[in-house]
């Protein structure tokens, strides 16, 4: 029997800690010729070579292509873009897959997704049909959904989403979010050995997860110094640990601003942890602060409670556990003391996480089989009407 060729591509940490269980299916099936190609944010010093991380968890990578990544301002990033592309292009020309799978929004996977589908291989795209109004991730998600062939939404608005940008409906399937189970379903540390490991002090703590926002026309230095003066009025209580940002235009700045900022409070700074290891910081903190989508899809699982900052999220589907807050000191301070209120943190456990559906990574993978068992996935889509309904 010929096995199917099929790749998942992976530049973050955080789409990989999203997809981790998915990815362990898929390489244990033995049906299946599995390759996890390893790029951008994974292969760099500055974001923590976290391909250390995907080789510690026991996957086979089967090929390794750093690009040069410089977060300075949009040229940089088209620079970095037009290299992860050529560097694609040449890899799907050598290498003929029988599809391959890319999740989110992030600008190398745009580059991504356009080799592979300019080479004719079968696009499977997770987590499309979202919208994030403050950054530029909102319209790649949007071309990455033109040039796949099956679709893998988080919920039914997403599902209708994808269905009016003119995909069939039979190509489109709201499984739920990964993410929303995995805190649910993967092996946690407990409270103790994460403060052991990480050298956490046995004092409550936030959560914080800032990125930029990139065509909102904000300063990013505005937007981070009122978050650090706003975590002020709670430091006397509280510690924070924070998470380094992606690679995101500007991100830099955030870097060099938060990484003073802790080492002049003595609190704790991660370029970056094992989805476990922040899973678990989210599960036994007082909250999660920021703008991270994983204050909207994973830590409601946990019955955590977010401060969402500003408009990188706006659009996006969330529940009650979400605080939504502007990028100003007071805004943010009103945030956090509403999420410590004794009327909030009560609330928490009966608050839905619109995301979660129970066996996602498995729903996931039977699609995937069937999609890849069917030939008619080599022919040219049609743009879908929605007059025909």
């Amino acid at each position: 029997m010929i096995k199917k060729r099929i790749a998942y591509v992976t530049g973050s940490r955080a789409e990989y800690g999203i997809v981790k269980r998915l990815l362990k299916r898929l390489q244990e099936d033995i049906t299946l010729d599995f390759s996890l190609i390893v790029t951008a944010m994974h292969l760099d010093s500055q974001y923590g070579n976290t391909v250390k991380i995907i080789e510690q968890d026991g996957f086979r990578i089967s090929e390794k292509i750093p690009v040069k990544l410089d977060s300075q301002n949009n040229q940089t990033i088209l620079t970095s873009m037009a290299e992860t592309l050529d560097l694609f292009g040449k890899h799907f020309q050598q290498n003929r897959y029988d599809a391959a799978i890319v999740l989110g929004d992030r600008y190398e996977m745009l580059s991504v997704a356009t080799a592979a589908a300019m080479h004719n291989i079968p696009l499977i795209h997770l987590h499309g049909g979202e919208q994030t109004l403050g950054n530029y991730d909102e319209f790649i998600r949007h071309c990455i959904t033109k040039m796949a062939k099956l679709h893998l939404t988080a919920t039914d608005v997403y599902r209708k989403r994808v269905i009016q940008l003119g995909e069939s409906p039979e190509s489109v399937h709201n499984i739920g979010s990964l993410g929303a189970e995995n805190g649910l379903s993967l092996e946690l540390p407990s409270k103790e050995r994460l403060f052991s490991k990480l050298n956490l002090q046995n004092k409550p703590y936030f959560m914080v997860a800032f990125h930029p926002e990139t065509i909102t026309g904000q300063s990013v230095e505005e937007q981070v110094d009122q978050l650090l003066l706003a975590l002020d009025t709670f430091k006397k209580d509280y510690q924070f640990v924070f998470i380094g940002s992606n690679s995101d235009t500007h991100s830099d700045v955030i870097f060099e601003k938060i990484k003073r900022y802790t080492e002049e409070n003595q609190f704790s700074f991660f370029t970056s942890v094992k989805p476990e290891e922040y899973l678990a910081l989210i599960k036994y903190s007082k909250g999660l602060i920021g703008n991270s989508s994983s204050g909207l899809l994973e830590a409601p699982s946990l019955e955590v409670g977010t401060v969402n900052i500003g408009k990188r999220q706006e659009g996006r589907v969330r529940g009650e556990s979400v605080i939504d807050v502007e990028s100003n000191r007071q805004s943010i301070e009103q945030g956090i003391q509403h999420l410590l209120s004794n009327d909030f943190q009560k609330r928490l456990s009966e608050m839905v996480n619109p995301y979660y559906q129970g066996n996602s990574a498995e729903k996931a993978y039977e699609i995937i089989k069937q999609f890849l068992a069917d030939e008619n996935k080599y022919k040219p889509k049609r743009f879908y009407d929605l007059e025909k309904q």
